[in-house]
């Protein structure tokens, strides 16, 4: 069974099987309709099998359907018709043994095409078996003989053709798969960390905007008035225990509801203009929200403004006060606007500006898309267009190297296999071979005008009704008329890359040509019929696989596309799942060591005068600045993987500073595990304060680390062995320096 990660190749075999059963029911159909019209002398029991064969592949051809038990189905019915047909060994000179023979033929090349080539080859050994068994009273029959008739031993060639234009573009399928998929992969993982950074920048924001400020105020002693600190922490408890919504979270609510009850927390008088009612999806209003809510805190902290007016519209809400404005855009140094305004707004595919002047107050407007259906948060980008086609157009290449493979070895095969005739000469056909296999080849060509096609397909076609044209009157429907199927397989090959139109307007005036010259040279009922099964054996065939030519970059173009969408579930799926198990975890640790300290103030069993809460608010307060502080480097995999130790320091009481530089190079296992143990070592033995800054360029990594450890860490960091890493450890009063460098030639050179 084909795996569900292989779309595209499940595509195509769907596609090659459906091609199958439509050959090879049209194949016995138009045969037993020739066989039935030319031999109305049949006995009862042949006429009768023939009869249930072209019923049934007339009822298979109105409803076609796949399965097991329809292919076993298919079988016993073929099977059935040969047993009840007596012949003599099959001989292409001769009308009325090459039913049996083509019947056959449809069937190994149409399981060639559908199945593996398990199943395809215990088919072909048992059509032989039976066509053996039926022409077993043939005097002198040998299993050799028989095996050496032309036609049955092309019944093999033309099986393994079949099979290996079959290999060669599920391979090509398969490869197109494993391409995309990795592609995806590496795309979820990208969006998965991204969201992760998003979560956890908006997780560290909200209590920025909240308890931050609050802590501030305590551990500085501005705290003046108990009343007003119990309602602050209150306020930040109910903000901070609501939660953050997940991304994708697409469900509306009434953005001007929300600023509403979010005014009722601002001291300062709010007066709102502009709509009354704006759905907005709920991921996208908390984020304005959230936004206007650090404006409007520092409207409280810092404008000492009479009024504020709210403006809302959709795509841009502006808040305006009156307050005292300063002077000049603001800098990288107010955290609140970069990073709880601007920031925000920008990753939800907005934007905020601040404007301000001396004396005449501060406009802060925040935009988004007016017609935005939800936060871009867990949004798959689409796979590159460049990847996407090269991997439709291997797929196309696959299949028409497969197509010349079968041109070229159709026409040496039949060419060389078959009994010569006296005319033409050997030099006129050997020339003609050389033309059908030139033009043949002529189809690799990857830039090839569709003029140039038209004239190959020409000379090809000239070239085939020339052989049928001088050939005996007595051999243009014999073996010596190698160019009956190979002249149509270089015309299957030579338009692949073109418009259906194109072959199958060749493929039928060539086709039309030769019938015609045939029934000039020979024109006889035998000839006919001769013509008629070979129309229904090789012409329909070739017709069929130029339509699975066409349909192939439409198959292969619809499941990359459905595959895409897979991919987007699974990247929804895998963030999810990551902000689910990790990052809200991570949420209710940090609120689980903030709670009780805010908890206290706001049902005011801690006192903001007392030294020791005052102290625990500076400690928390630090936390969240440095968290704040260093959303720059967060992303960078040394980070996430020193995130315990770090805050296993701060609840110790050391004070921790983190910088790190994002990097586009990967770090090898062995060296991230021993950058991170060494660094963790600093960290686990500081006593009070830490610094760990992490930079990187295009020649490599490197992580300092600063701590008042005591002498004893020196010697435990020389036990730390085994990674590309150059380890420079100075000393300094009571500090301690570690200079952990790891080149990226380094892990190439080895």
């Amino acid at each position: 069974m084909l795996r569900v990660a292989d779309p595209t190749r499940a595509a195509v075999a769907q596609e090659a099987m459906w091609l199958a059963i439509r050959f090879r029911h049209a194949g016995w159909l138009l045969l037993a309709a020739v066989h039935l019209a030319s031999r109305p002398d049949d006995p009862r029991p042949e006429a009768a099998a023939t009869v249930l064969l072209a019923v049934w592949s007339a009822g298979r051809l109105q409803r076609a359907q796949a399965g097991r038990w329809w292919t076993v189905a298919d079988l016993v019915v073929v099977s059935g018709y040969l047993l009840c047909t007596l012949s003599v060994v099959p001989s292409a000179a001769a009308a009325k043994d090459l039913v049996e023979v083509k019947i056959v033929a449809a069937t190994v090349i149409s399981f060639g095409i559908a199945q593996r080539v398990r199943v395809s080859a215990a088919v072909v050994a048992l059509m032989l078996g039976l066509l053996y068994f039926v022409d077993r009273q043939t005097p002198a029959l040998t299993p050799v003989m028989f095996l050496g008739d032309l036609s049955v031993a092309y019944l093999l060639v033309e099986w393994l053709l079949a099979v290996g234009v079959r290999r060669a573009v599920l391979r090509a399928a398969a490869v197109h798969d494993t391409t995309v998929t990795a592609a995806a992969d590496s795309r979820i993982a990208a969006e998965v960390t991204a969201a992760r950074r998003r979560y956890e920048h908006e997780q560290w924001a909200v209590m920025h905007d909240t308890a931050a400020a609050t802590l501030l105020m305590v551990g500085q002693g501005a705290a003046v008035d108990p009343a007003r600190i119990a309602r602050q922490a209150a306020r930040d408890l109910t903000v901070l225990e609501a939660g953050i919504p997940m991304p994708g979270d697409g469900t509306s609510v009434d953005l001007p509801e929300l600023l509403r009850r979010l005014a009722g927390e601002c001291a300062t008088p709010i007066t709102f203009q502009g709509v009354v009612s704006l759905p907005t999806p709920r991921g996208l209003a908390w984020t304005i929200t959230a936004a206007a809510r650090e404006a409007l805190t520092n409207i409280d902290r810092h404008a000492h403004a009479r009024a504020v007016v709210i403006t809302a519209a959709p795509g841009e809400l502006v808040i305006a006060d009156d307050g005292v404005g300063f002077e000049g855009a603001p800098g990288e140094e107010r955290y609140g606007i970069r990073n709880s305004i601007v920031a925000r707004m920008r990753a939800a595919g907005g934007d905020a500006e601040v404007v301000s002047s001396p004396g005449a107050g501060t406009d802060v407007r925040l935009s988004w898309p007016a017609d935005v259906a939800a936060v871009p948060a867990a949004e798959l980008e689409p796979e590159d267009e460049r990847d996407a086609t090269a991997g439709v157009e291997r797929l196309g290449n696959s299949f028409g190297y497969g197509m010349v493979g079968v041109a070229v070895a159709d026409t040496l095969l039949q060419s060389t296999l078959t009994e010569s005739a006296a005319t033409p000469s050997a030099v006129v056909d050997a020339l003609l071979v050389a033309v059908n296999v030139g033009c043949a080849l002529a189809a690799l060509i990857p830039r090839r005008r569709e003029g140039t096609t038209l004239a190959l397909m020409a000379a090809a076609i000239l070239g085939s009704l020339a052989l049928t044209a001088l050939l005996p009157a007595d051999a243009v429907v014999g073996g010596a008329n190698w160019s009956i199927g190979a002249a149509g397989w270089t015309v299957v090959a030579l338009g692949f890359r073109w418009r259906p139109l194109l072959s199958l307007s060749a493929l039928t005036t060539w086709w039309v040509l030769v019938c015609a010259i045939v029934l000039v040279r020979s024109p006889s009922g035998d000839s006919l019929v001769v013509l008629g099964y070979l129309t229904a054996a090789i012409f329909f065939l070739q017709v069929f696989t130029a339509l699975f030519a066409a349909t192939l970059d439409r198959v292969a173009r619809d499941a990359a596309a459905h595959h895409r969408e897979r991919l987007r579930h699974r990247t929804a799926d895998a963030v999810e799942r990551t902000i689910e198990l990790e990052c809200r975890l991570r949420y209710e640790q940090l609120l689980t060591e903030l709670t009780p300290l805010l908890r206290g103030l706001a049902d005011r069993t801690l006192s903001p005068e007392d030294p020791a809460v005052r102290t625990a608010a500076r400690t928390e307060y630090a936390r969240l600045r440095r968290l704040l502080t260093q959303a720059d480097g967060v992303g960078h995999p040394l980070l996430a993987d020193l995130r315990a130790g770090i805050d296993e320091a701060e609840r110790r009481g050391v004070a921790v500073t983190v910088e790190a530089a994002p990097t586009e190079r990967e770090l090898p296992d062995e060296v991230r595990g021993h950058l991170v143990a060494a660094t963790r070592m600093m960290l686990d033995a500081s006593l009070s304060r830490a610094r760990v800054v992490v930079t990187a360029d295009a020649a490599g990594c490197t992580v300092s680390a600063l701590g008042d450890c005591p002498p004893e860490t020196l010697d435990r960091l020389a036990l730390i062995t085994g990674a590309t890493v150059d380890t420079e450890v100075l000393t300094a009063g009571e500090l301690l320096w570690a200079r952990l460098h790891h080149r990226f030639d380094t892990m190439e050179r080895a």
